[in-house]
């Protein structure tokens, strides 16, 4: 009997840890999230810019005006490039929210396996990978009609939030 007491309180406390221990998680894309990644995997400039929140206008001009540094971070010269939308073309992808800061917010996109298979539980925190390979960092903006789009995802090669 005191061994089955001692493996219960054991295996009790395992669960425990394992409650208090949080591993990363990468949750479903929202509605307006996905429509947003649409535009970038359609490689339609016009209509990504359009998405971006007035705070981010400067990245919705240079879009618009087919900046040739933002289109090729954004979009790539070819599939495979080191890209936004490489990472947003092997689906089903997932975000994973970094903590808001003044307004603003890192959203890194994966592919769900990816993200996965990045993580390492002995590690703490996120592990990321290689950008416009393994996720896309992509900054949202608090509004008054909701967190929007603050810029084409030029944080993925930054890595860092940035004022537009």
């Amino acid at each position: 009997m005191r061994r089955l007491t001692i493996a219960t309180l054991g295996l009790v406390g395992l669960g425990v840890s394992a409650c208090t221990t949080a591993e990363p998680t990468c949750r479903v894309v929202t509605p307006a999230e996905h429509a947003f990644f649409a535009r970038i995997v359609a490689h339609d400039s016009e209509g990504t810019a359009s998405m971006i929140a007035p705070q981010g206008a400067s990245s919705a001009a240079a879009l618009r005006a087919n900046n040739p540094a933002l289109a090729q971070q954004v979009f790539g010269q070819r599939m495979g490039d080191r890209s936004v939308r490489t990472v947003l073309m092997r689906p089903p992808v997932c975000v994973y929210d970094a903590a808001a800061v003044e307004g603003a917010q890192l959203r890194y996109v994966f592919a769900k396996d990816r993200f996965s298979a990045l993580q390492n539980p002995e590690l703490p925190g996120v592990e990321l990978g290689t950008p416009g390979a393994d996720y896309a960092a992509c900054r949202f903006v608090e509004t008054a009609s909701g967190w929007q789009p603050g810029d084409a995802c030029e944080a993925t090669f930054r890595g860092v939030l940035s004022s537009s």
